[in-house]
């Protein structure tokens, strides 16, 4: 059975439900700080580019703050799990690459843990430009080149380095996010500094 890349060990294992109970933890705290850092009016709508099973918008669901969460991802199967656990969770089977979306419809645009695996993660962060609304945000975390992961680069080609995807420093997301026409903010190191972050204004 092929690993996805937001998630580790194959469901029902321990192996599973100790990173699912990780994860939860983490997008827990990226809700909190994107609740009082990136979301400054009410009736907020925030889209997850790039959700796997989309913990993180089911919490901001619930928030008062935010009218609409939206997540997007290409593989059905980390929607269905999303629909499983949340279902009154907005979801789109879509292509990070050509989002389905107006343009400047939404408040905050982000991702955590995904444009590494991509080929052309600029692409992505222009499309993700495209969508947030003048005075909106975007946010991007990827696994950070100093942090616990920075052994990445040299097994990128093993399974697990794949899994893992491309690490950056703050620098390397920094040029990404501008060259994107956006304007970064702040850049913050989260989960034990394994990912670094970049908040961005439009």
């Amino acid at each position: 059975m092929e690993t996805k890349a937001w998630q580790l060990g194959s469901p029902g294992t321990i192996v599973y439900q100790f990173f699912d109970a990780l994860r939860q933890r983490l997008n827990s705290r990226l809700v909190e700080y994107f609740l009082t850092r990136a979301i400054t009016r009410t009736e907020a709508a925030v889209l997850e580019a790039g959700s796997g099973p989309a913990f993180a918008s089911s919490i901001l669901r619930t928030d008062h703050r935010v009218g609409l969460s939206i997540a997007v991802d290409i593989d059905p199967e980390a929607l269905m799990q999303a629909r499983s656990r949340d279902p009154l969770l907005s979801l789109v089977v879509a292509d990070l690459n050509c989002l389905p979306f107006r343009s400047e419809s939404v408040d905050l645009c982000w991702n955590s843990s995904t444009i590494e695996h991509l080929p052309e993660p600029a692409q992505a962060l222009a499309e993700m430009q495209r969508v947030t609304m003048r005075g909106g945000c975007v946010f991007v975390g990827v696994p950070y080149v100093y942090g616990p992961l920075g052994f990445q680069r040299w097994i990128r080609r093993s399974s697990i380095g794949i899994w893992i995807g491309e690490t950056f420093d703050r620098s390397q997301l920094i040029q990404l996010v501008t060259e994107a026409d956006l304007k970064p903010k702040e850049a913050i190191f989260y989960f034990f500094r394994f990912f670094v972050g970049i908040l961005a204004g439009k």
